[in-house]
């Protein structure tokens, strides 16, 4: 799963060549109008890039009107007049999808398929939208108390038809499975992000199984598909690709696609995966996989060029490759042309469109107009202003232009639009990227950014109350003032807002003890003493992998930070606390966990040990024995270690503790040695409750 985290964020951070001459090219020196709906209007660039918008609020109104207009116009008319859209859209879909030979042996088999995939399929859709107000529901596992089974019981019988070839498993079935398992992802990350915490990483999270479970049944469909032992339609195909894409397997996705449409390919299936549905799922993803623009344009006019209407699926995926190749322009005159065909069963995707302007458009004056729309409700359809468009809004403003007090606008009044009662997952997300900007900012200026700090808290505890997250957020991010007054201070204010810490909480101030240069072996006792008493208290039967990460990023990770640092400075290389800070933790700023497939990973622990793995897998040179205060970090935390690992869970999570360890941080190997003979009575343990003595 690391490696779809890896992928995300390369592609997000490749930032094309062709974007900044595109953005030469199309200056937006004239005012533009899309469906009459957005009015927007750029100053010469004389007058600076970062002019203000001119806003056209009388024309926006009279365009807002008649988009109402005809949005009732549309209502009010009879639905037979899109025969054409439905008949093209319905054409594959219902072909044999009922049709069982009644004499074939596998009968049962493929009544039990029909049964089981069709009906779950029903019961887990998203809901249609009744108007443009509505707001966006999405699938909900819990409607069926058998969700989960119904899909194990789907791919059952799916593998019996396949091994035994059955003719009756058409495209339709086969692309209903496929829809299905989609469904499947979206419900998992949807009760994952409404999760009051996230699950312990040590347990076995049905969410982190059922998404590998998910994901390994969708690559065996699409190994089937390419391998001619089934077909998909175009609904089929575009679910397959989209669902890749939400597993963060762009990479993946991209060579599903090339393979389907290859001259290795049968007819039906290379035509199934240039339909319209399907290309505009994948012409992103192939700008970012370095296709270039002009390819990707005439891949556009080859789909298009395949039914007599303009497709909105299709057009929302050139769009999105229009913004991120710089193509405004383009971008902008697309949207238009949706607005204009726009009707009742397609507004949304005017609304995943005007969000992609506000995330994914890099010239900042359009995404602003588009996110003030949002903001202020001035479109005829109503807007989920979706967190993860709204961060990548920030970094974009902050990577542009490097003004800080912009992006704490945005982010103000992005809090205040989302309200007190917001879900803490969506608040912390933003909050995330925020302090990353903040802190970014502020990391070579401690003492006004500690005042910046200071009145952001205050802000925003009138915006809605302060809950726990946002301190972990910024108490995590502080480490790269390294100080230890400010830790105490965030660390205070938990108590002075009345704000009872999780056991959260406590791993991350046992953990910035790795921050503190000077900080004692007693005091990460201390720390460590209080973790074990919290998780005894919440009724923990073994300490967590979590757990013992603290401790590990307390003693040893510091350590060879200090080690490796000493190494450098010998060598003359100037070392950086801002960018040491960063390494040690882990931090990449890159990398989006607002996007829902990540989130879903991580909260279910899948990311645990991944960036300690990463940042420490080369090789470290120097010794320990040059500073004694390095040797007792070491023996401290080898220490507790032996003390507590009557607590482990079992044999192979004490082996990761030691020699596990040692592979990754060379300062502990030697030590290890002794580890057998090693005298940890010092080392108290209080009376607990819940964890269980491995050793009684």
């Amino acid at each position: 799963m690391f490696r779809f985290a890896q992928q995300s964020q390369v592609i997000k951070s490749r930032i094309s060549n062709q974007f900044v001459s595109a953005s030469t090219r199309n200056s937006f020196n004239h005012s533009i109008r899309f469906n009459s709906a957005v009015s927007l209007e750029r100053q010469d660039s004389s007058t600076g890039s970062n002019a203000n918008i001119i806003s056209g609020s009388s024309k926006a109104s009279v365009a807002a009107d008649r988009v109402r207009h005809m949005r009732n116009q549309l209502n009010a008319s009879n639905p037979t007049s899109s025969n054409l859209k439905e008949k093209y859209n319905k054409k594959n879909s219902n072909i044999n999808s009922s049709q069982i030979n009644i004499d074939s042996p596998w009968y049962n088999q493929v009544c039990a398929f029909d049964d089981c995939v069709s009906s779950t399929l029903n019961m887990s859709q998203t809901p249609r939208r009744k108007n443009m107000g509505q707001s966006t529901s999405h699938p909900d596992a819990n409607a069926n108390p058998l969700f989960w089974d119904s899909i194990a019981k789907s791919m059952k019988l799916y593998h019996d038809l396949v091994e035994n070839s059955v003719p009756e498993l058409n495209p339709t079935r086969t692309s209903k499975l496929v829809h299905l398992l989609h469904n499947g992802l979206r419900a998992n990350r949807n009760q994952l992000t409404r999760m009051n915490k996230k699950p312990d990483y040590d347990s076995q999270s049905f969410h982190k199984e059922m998404t590998n479970y998910l994901c390994q049944s969708l690559r065996e469909i699409s190994q089937d598909v390419l391998g001619g032992k089934v077909s998909l339609n175009e609904y089929g195909a575009m679910h397959l690709i989209t669902a890749f894409k939400e597993l963060l397997l762009f990479e993946e996705a991209v060579n599903i696609w090339k393979a389907a449409i290859s001259a290795e390919s049968t007819t039906y299936t290379s035509t199934i995966f240039l339909n319209p549905r399907v290309v505009g799922v994948i012409l992103p993803m192939l700008y970012d996989n370095g296709v270039p623009f002009e390819e990707i344009k005439a891949l556009y006019e080859k789909s298009a060029s395949m039914i007599d209407f303009f497709h909105p699926n299709l057009s929302v995926g050139m769009i999105r490759a229009s913004l991120a190749a710089g193509e405004n322009e383009m971008a902008l005159i697309l949207f238009q042309r949706l607005c204009e065909e726009a009707t009742e069963n397609r507004y949304g995707y005017l609304i995943e469109t005007h969000l992609s302007f506000i995330g994914e458009c890099r010239d900042l004056n359009v995404a602003q107009s588009f996110f003030d729309k949002a903001l202020n409700n001035e479109m005829p359809y109503k807007i989920d202003l979706q967190v993860s468009y709204v961060k990548s809004f920030l970094r974009n403003i902050w990577s542009e232009t490097g003004d800080f007090q912009k992006v704490y606008n945005i982010w103000y009044k992005s809090s205040a639009h989302y309200g007190r009662n917001v879900n803490h997952g969506i608040s912390s997300s933003l909050n995330d990227t925020f302090f990353d900007i903040f802190f970014e900012k502020y990391a070579d200026n401690k003492m006004e950014g500690f005042q910046v700090l200071q009145n952001i808290i205050q802000t925003y505890n009138s915006i809605k109350p302060i809950d726990e997250p946002f301190f972990n957020i910024i108490l995590t991010k502080c480490t790269v003032w390294r100080d230890r007054a400010i830790i105490n201070y965030i660390d205070s204010a938990y108590d002075l807002y009345h704000i009872p810490k999780t056991i959260v909480a406590y791993r991350i101030l046992l953990k910035i003890m790795g921050s503190i240069d000077d900080v004692t072996n007693e005091e990460i006792l201390s720390r460590w003493t209080t973790l074990i008493l919290k998780s005894d208290d919440i009724g923990q039967r073994f300490i967590a992998n979590a757990d013992w990460a603290a401790l590990r990023d307390a003693t040893i990770t510091w350590t060879q930070h200090q080690l490796d640092k000493n190494t450098r400075s010998r060598a003359s290389t100037p070392v950086s606390l801002a960018s040491s800070s960063t390494d040690l933790f882990g931090m990449n700023h890159e990398l989006d966990l607002s996007h829902p497939a990540l989130q879903a990973a991580n909260a279910s622990g899948a990311f645990d040990e991944i960036a300690h793995d990463e940042q420490n897998t080369g090789e470290h040179a120097g010794s320990a024995n040059e500073n004694s205060d390095l040797e007792r970090r070491v023996e401290l935390y080898l220490k507790i270690v032996k003390r507590y690992s009557i607590y482990c869970r079992d044999s192979r999570q004490l082996s990761r503790l030691t020699s596990g360890t040692a592979i990754k941080y060379s300062v502990l190997e030697k030590h290890l040695k002794s580890f057998g003979n090693l005298d940890a009575s010092d080392i108290n343990i209080p009376e607990l409750h819940n964890l269980i003595n491995n050793s009684a």
